[in-house]
């Protein structure tokens, strides 16, 4: 008995033209290929973010930045307060002051009238910036701002890529300002009254001395940072040879 091909009947050709033709799922990967021309979500997103960024980041500032910008800060305040005293002998009022003494006296009693005014031996105190020392000391304060300023610029992106020599410029900056500082330090500009008494340091000097050497402290931290991790320019390959 020979079987013939097996051809669908009228009523299997009626059910399978009624059948729908299959839908063709695409495949994963057919899914993470992006049209041509469109950005994916996540960079789109990305780029979102970069663009609402602020223009400052606080996390840029390094340990060594810290210390040097608030160490400098404390040089600032330092300045206003008394860097140098004074006490008169009991034996002051007998002695005969030199010229330098009593313009240094009146500079002194321009600020603090009441010290003239007293009947009793002086005592005092100025500042780094009072009547007697001024003069240069000003370099100090302007120093200070310009260091700390200096620091809190450094969190903006536009100064942090204009200027790619941030430790040299900081440890020039606070080293400077050192500078200043001890020879402030070191001259006292009331010691010339030590005939008539005996002059000394005040709470300022001694601050403003310990900050400027932390500020410098902060600026080699910087720099040891710097030289752990370099900063690698891209290099590019000499299309020049063939």
């Amino acid at each position: 008995m020979t079987v013939g091909p097996n051809h669908p009947g009228p009523e299997d050709r009626s059910q399978a033209g009624a059948w729908p033709p299959a839908e063709v799922q695409p495949s994963p990967q057919d899914d993470a290929i992006a049209p041509a021309g469109n950005i994916p979500q996540s960079e789109a997103r990305t780029a979102a973010l970069a663009g609402t960024r602020p223009p400052f980041d606080f996390r840029r500032s390094r340990l060594g930045d810290l210390v040097a910008g608030i160490a400098s800060f404390l040089v600032f305040i330092s300045v206003f307060i008394p860097w140098y005293s004074f006490a008169a002998s009991a034996d002051a009022a007998s002695a005969n002051a030199t010229l330098a003494q009593q313009q240094l006296m009146l500079a002194v009693c321009s600020d603090q009238p009441v010290i003239c005014e007293s009947n009793v031996p002086p005592q005092f105190s100025i500042s780094a910036l009072g009547g007697g020392a001024g003069g240069w000391r000003f370099l100090i304060l302007v120093v200070a701002i310009i260091t700390v300023l200096y620091v809190l610029s450094r969190t903006l992106d536009v100064v942090a890529q204009a200027v790619p020599i941030h430790w040299q410029v900081l440890l020039g900056l606070t080293a400077f300002q050192g500078l200043l500082v001890l020879i402030a330090f070191a001259a006292n500009p009331l010691s010339i009254l030590d005939s008539l008494g005996s002059s000394s340091w005040a709470f300022g000097a001694f601050l403003a001395l310990i900050a400027a050497v932390a500020a410098v402290v902060g600026a080699i931290l910087v720099m040891q940072e710097n030289k752990k991790h370099p900063t690698v320019s891209p290099t590019f390959p000499d299309t020049t040879q063939g």
